[in-house]
């Protein structure tokens, strides 16, 4: 690797946005490229909602409402209050001073500009170095399918709290996707290629499907390191962390898997050449090994910076 090597994150939501953290904190953010996942993005009251863009440059800002894991530190939901008086049911809950952002952002793309420019705008005005590009300009959405219909992905996640019973998992739109040349020129030019730990079929699949994406990472000369997002070994508390763990098993068991580290790291086989293993689940690692992959145990809760930067340098130093 160079003196500082540079990282290409594959990035969801909460969990990748939390070790996005933790790289910038041990990189510095010019060396860090982020490719999100946009299969949750939507449109709603006429706005374009980019959540998984926007955890990502939120927590990079040192703006995330990190107890949700989402949104803006201190804000106010008056509009949606409003709403609801008004006889709606803004189920999809945006914070006040988080509108701007959507407002900005739609009438930037009104105005001509495509996501990638206008997403490194509006991070440029947040003070943010680092690169987030979307995994693709195309609108792409993320679909579940239940017993009772096939529904978008934050229908399923939000407003039905991950309770369904998911069929399968597909992504509307990829076939006409296209990679962003600027994607593959990061990976070329990567000293590493980081997994995120956050969903591998509804965060991190989109990403890998979208046509190009698994050759351009093949063909880099990089690294790449998939970190779990599943630790089993440890209760979760926190409703978030419980919903998001609902809905990551309810998308596993439709592929027939189940809700374990050594499951998620067979869906990156082929791909990723280390697998990071949380500690709780370090029985699970002979089985990851026998899969092919090589294995690093270490703390995967990272809900502060500071135990995300440690793992971030963990990682670095394992494939350094």
């Amino acid at each position: 690797m160079s003196q500082v090597p540079r990282v290409a994150l594959l990035a969801g939501g909460v969990g990748s946005s939390r070790l996005a953290v933790g790289f910038e904190r041990v990189l510095g953010e010019a060396h860090l490229t982020l490719v999100v996942n946009t299969g949750d993005d939507h449109w709603r009251y006429g706005l374009r909602i980019c959540p998984d863009l926007d955890t990502n440059m939120y927590a990079l800002a040192g703006l995330q409402d990190r107890q949700r894991g989402w949104g803006l530190a201190g804000d106010t939901f008056t509009t949606m209050a409003r709403l609801r008086e008004l006889g709606d049911d803004p189920w999809f809950s945006l914070g006040d001073r988080d509108l701007a952002t959507h407002l900005l952002r739609t009438a930037l793309l009104g105005a001509g500009m495509g996501i990638a420019e206008v997403t490194q705008q509006l991070a440029g005005r947040l003070g943010i170095n680092a690169r987030l590009l979307p995994m693709t300009e195309a609108e792409v959405g993320t679909m579940i399918h239940t017993p009772d219909g096939v529904i978008p992905f934050e229908d399923f996640f939000v407003r039905l709290g991950a309770r369904p019973r998911v069929e399968d998992v597909s992504y509307e739109g990829i076939d006409q996707s296209t990679l962003n040349p600027l994607t593959r020129r990061a990976l070329e030019a990567c000293d590493l290629v980081v997994i995120g730990p956050s969903n591998p079929l509804s965060s991190i699949g989109p990403i890998l499907a979208v046509p190009g994406m698994r050759d351009a990472i093949k063909a880099s000369a990089a690294p790449v390191v998939a970190v779990t997002p599943v630790v089993s070994g440890v209760p979760i508390s926190a409703e978030g962390e419980r919903r998001r763990a609902r809905s990551r098993a309810a998308q596993l068991s439709a592929r027939g898997l189940d809700h374990r580290a050594v499951d998620v790291a067979g869906l990156y086989r082929n791909l990723a050449d280390v697998f990071v293993l949380d500690e709780a689940d370090q029985a699970e690692a002979a089985e990851i090994r026998s899969s092919g992959f090589g294995v690093m145990v270490a703390n995967t809760l990272i809900p502060e910076p500071d135990a995300a930067a440690i793992l971030a340098e963990k990682v670095l130093k394992a494939v350094g």
